[in-house]
This record gives structure tokens, C-alpha cells and sequence, in this order.
């Protein structure tokens, strides 16, 4: 036994010498890899609240969806000249596809229901439907979307939040593990600095936010989730100008490369994976 780890120690040795030593290649393999996650949003470019982590997931390997209950048809904006229906929701359709790409996420799933009506008694039942067969086909392990407040108060907003949350409750055959709801924290909009296009100026006094001890998954991500947000956010065109994209973009880095988001149920210990349950 002896001889031979001297022996070993001599091999090994000779190649150090000789400069031959062995190449030894590792590869990083994601945990979270082969996981998928579900983001369910009102309207194309709602997805801006999350777009980083759904941006470092889908860099992980974690398969990562995006359903849109609507085509954004009503979303008139002036600097856009497009007038409202379905003209404007083929191309807000068009700049959903776009920002997904950019995200390297999967294309999105729109499920086509109009734009501003998702609280009409009638049209409930139909989103509720579509969603818990998406729920069914995709079976992921977690869903993210709205939380109560809508973000900022919009009616669909708060539907999309309020029938994720109707369908998850229910349960079902590969439900997912865990829903989420995005939260702006209190830090975000402490003090804004003065923003000089309309979306800055009226984000930073009309966002919901939402106290940081509500806010346990606090989801940190890189500057190239951030660069793959901003470039998914700025195919949003007929929504807004790249003047409102940067000042968006600072609003919500004020709470510092970090993602927040609150469990339908849970603990309050800080975790840092929308895997930890």
C-alpha cells in the first residue's frame, strides 16, 4: 500500500513537472433546472414586475411560461397612433412575443379575452375555465401573478390575481407546489427622485406597495436577467417611449437587483428560491 501511493505520489509529480497536467472541466448545473414556472399576467407588458426572474430562471434551465389573459386591445397611448381593438391587439400581441424571446422564456400564451372587461360577471367564468386548463396541460411547480392590490389598483389586474388564486385554492391532479403574489416594496418608492415622463411620475405615486415583513421571498438576480428585462420591456413599444422604460427601470431597481414576492401561504423566514417551499 505503501509503494503505491509513493508511486502515485511520483506519477503525479512527473506530470506537474512536466507541465502535463490533467484538464478537469466542471459545468454548473441549476438545481432549479428542470423545474417550470408559471406567470399569469392581464395584459402584455404587466410582466415587467418579475421580467428579471423569469429572465434568471429561465437562464437556470427552469422552463418558464407566460400567459396573458388579454391582448391589451384598449391600451391606447398617444406617442403609439394606434387606435384601440384589434389592431392594437395584434401589435401589443406581436411585442408579447417579442419580450418573451427576450427573456428566453417560452413564447406567450394569450388567451384572448378583451382588454378592460375582465370583471364583467360574465366573462369570470370563461377566464376561470381557460386557466385551470392551463393549470392541467402545463402542470408547474409554481404559479406567480398579481397580488390583491393589482399592482396599482387596475381592475384586471386584480380579477388575473383573484381567479389565479381561485383556481389554485381548488387544488387538482400536478397542481402547483406554491402561488405567488409580485409585491412592490416600500423601499422602491421611499423618496423617488424626480422622474420627468408621465409613466415615472404617475408609477411613483400610484404603485401599491406592499410592507417588506409581508415580502419573505426576496428573489435576487444578475446584471444579465436585468439587461434581458429591459431589453423584453423596451419591445413594448405602442406602451411606452424609451425615456418611460428608463425611468421605469429605475423605480423598481431602487429596491436593489432583488425580486419581491409573497406566498399565498407560508412562513415568514426569507428564502431566496421560488423552490424553497
Amino acid at each position: 500500500m505503501k509503494a503505491l501511493i509513493t508511486l502515485s505520489a511520483w506519477l503525479l509529480g512527473s506530470l506537474l513537472l512536466s507541465g502535463n497536467t490533467p484538464s478537469v472541466q466542471t459545468h454548473f448545473i441549476s438545481p432549479n433546472a428542470g423545474h417550470s414556472i408559471l406567470a399569469v399576467f392581464a395584459h402584455p407588458d404587466d410582466e415587467i414586475c418579475v421580467s428579471p426572474l423569469l429572465a434568471r430562471y429561465a437562464r437556470e434551465g427552469v422552463k418558464v411560461y407566460l400567459a396573458i389573459a388579454t391582448n391589451g386591445q384598449q391600451g391606447v397611448m398617444p406617442h403609439a397612433h394606434i387606435p384601440a381593438g384589434d389592431s392594437l391587439g395584434k401589435v401589443r400581441s406581436e411585442e408579447a412575443r417579442c419580450a418573451a424571446q427576450a427573456l428566453h422564456i417560452e413564447p406567450p400564451i394569450l388567451l384572448g379575452m378583451q382588454d378592460g372587461q375582465l370583471s364583467v360577471a360574465a366573462n369570470m367564468p370563461v377566464l376561470h375555465k381557460k386557466l385551470d386548463s392551463l393549470f392541467t396541460a402545463l402542470q408547474p411547480d409554481v404559479v406567480i401573478t398579481w397580488g390583491p392590490d393589482g399592482g396599482y389598483g387596475h381592475a384586471d389586474h386584480r380579477m388575473v390575481s383573484d381567479l389565479v388564486t381561485e383556481v389554485f385554492q381548488q387544488g387538482g391532479n400536478g397542481w402547483p407546489k406554491q402561488l405567488y403574489y409580485a409585491g412592490i416594496s416600500e423601499a422602491a418608492l421611499k423618496d423617488p427622485p424626480p422622474f420627468k415622463t408621465f409613466a415615472g411620475i404617475w408609477l411613483s405615486k400610484n404603485l401599491h406597495p406592499t410592507k417588506e415583513q409581508f415580502l419573505p421571498y426576496r428573489i435576487a438576480y444578475k446584471d444579465e436577467d436585468l439587461q434581458a428585462a429591459r431589453t423584453s420591456y423596451a419591445c413594448h413599444k405602442s406602451q411606452w417611449t424609451p425615456d418611460a422604460v428608463e425611468e421605469i427601470f429605475i423605480l423598481l431597481g431602487r429596491a436593489g437587483k432583488t425580486v419581491y414576492l409573497r406566498p399565498w401561504f407560508g412562513g415568514g423566514k426569507i428564502k431566496t428560491d421560488v423552490f424553497e417551499y
